[in-house]
């Protein structure tokens, strides 16, 4: 295994070489140049490096079969409590990522998900297409008037909050808090975090279980639903038929859900309206062609993935395409720069709404793949295209300030104007 490439190796274009630093990757202290273009890093990777070993002996996985082989290997595991032991301390924090189905391997894992996989399913995921589209309408009818906005704030992430809202039952109005506390909850998952990142962390995480209980009580006073309406209501029910669910797995399964629910759709909304307002002929073809999203939600999806790395932890040694990882090793698997693999995808550093065929890994694979996918996708087809349509003349307004979070990358701010 290769280590620690200087990035002067890295100099394929001079646009990306000048970004790099020429000093050895740290994924644990990252420049700034990395939250703003991670790709020309994880190219340096993919080419010098691509079983990067970090300084704290995890493996950092950044080439598509490599990526695709972790997956595959059934014997990685991701509950790693040990390690969040390590680095959350005890606490409502450690408790939440080492309880949920996304922190949980198998018989567990499966137990918790059948109870939420209804909600996920093709024709409930249809069901909520016509509340969709009237969110995404009355949000561009508060917009049209304006000459500039934040599109992060103003649009893209008050979209995926208020449908997963209605997906628990809870109220609308409450999506700020909701995505304020699941802000803190996530932010400690990133390879660097701050102690009063991790403090912040607990105290968000003991806040969340606190209002997700209230509404636990609620429909616990209740008869139980012979149909589930919502996904509180489903986990009260199996709670009530005596299934093996105790109530913090409840809490912390609303938790993750609600999390995965808005935030990497946020992102997926912001990013993909980034890049087509960046390959303006692509943004005009969205407008005036909207079937092209079928196509195109793929495409936004592998060259702007918003959940960029994801862990496991080896059981025994494997051996992948790169090489071969020892038994008890944490991986972390790059699959954003998995989909941006130029021994995969043909000009990966292209965008193309018509890409076909388009394999990428942005939902990851196996057991996890992303529950909420089919719902991510909705809301991508239906904002993405009426957006295209509605202001045929949006525009950037200055540069957007993305976030600086290594797991999950999105943008902060973005201002806009109409035209």
């Amino acid at each position: 295994m290769m280590n620690q490439p200087r990035w002067d190796r890295y100099m394929k274009s001079a646009s990306s070489a000048s970004v790099l630093p020429d000093a050895p990757f740290d994924l644990f202290n990252l420049p700034d140049a990395y939250y703003d273009d991670p790709y020309p890093f994880f190219r340096a990777l993919r080419d010098n490096d691509p079983l990067h070993r970090n300084a704290d002996g995890s493996v950092l996985v950044t080439r598509y079969e490599d990526v695709k082989a972790v997956w595959r290997d059934l014997s990685g595991v991701v509950n790693r409590e040990d390690m969040y032991r390590q680095k959350f301390g005890e606490g409502p924090l450690l408790e939440h990522h080492t309880t949920t189905m996304l922190f949980r391997d198998p018989p567990d894992h499966d137990r918790l998900r059948d109870i939420v996989n209804p909600f996920f399913n093709q024709s409930s995921i249809e069901r909520l297409r016509s509340t969709v589209e009237d969110i995404v309408d009355r949000l561009l009818d508060e917009l049209e008037g304006r000459r500039e906005f934040d599109f992060i704030s103003d649009f893209a992430s008050r979209i995926p909050v208020q449908v997963i809202c209605d997906v628990f039952g809870v109220p609308r109005s409450d999506g700020p808090r909701i995505r304020d506390l699941g802000a803190q909850v996530l932010l400690p998952l990133n390879p660097a975090v701050t102690p009063e990142a991790i403090r912040a962390g607990h105290a968000a995480t003991a806040s969340f279980k606190e209002y997700l209980l209230a509404f636990v009580n609620q429909w616990r006073a209740r008869p139980i639903e012979e149909t589930p309406s919502n996904i509180i209501s489903a986990l009260v029910a199996s709670e009530q038929r005596g299934e093996t669910i105790t109530e913090d797995e409840m809490l912390h399964m609303c938790i993750v859900v609600l999390n995965g629910g808005h935030e990497t759709t946020t992102n997926l909304l912001g990013l993909s309206t980034l890049v087509l307002l960046h390959n303006r002929e692509q943004y005009d073809t969205l407008g005036k062609h909207p079937a092209v999203i079928g196509t195109g939600i793929e495409e936004c999806l592998r060259y702007s993935t918003p959940l960029q790395l994801q862990g496991r932890r080896t059981t025994r040694e494997i051996t992948i395409p790169g090489g071969t990882i020892a038994p008890n090793t944490e991986i972390i698997i790059a699959q954003a720069s998995a989909n941006r693999d130029e021994r995969a995808f043909a000009e990966p550093d292209r965008f193309d709404l018509t890409r076909r065929p388009n394999p990428h890994l942005a939902f990851g694979a196996g057991i996890h793949v992303c529950l909420g996918r089919p719902l991510a996708r909705l809301e991508a087809s239906i904002a993405l295209p009426r957006l295209a349509r509605r202001f045929p003349r949006l525009e950037l307004v200055g540069q957007p300030i993305f976030n600086r979070n290594a797991r999950f990358r999105g943008i902060q701010k973005m201002l806009v104007k109409l035209g």
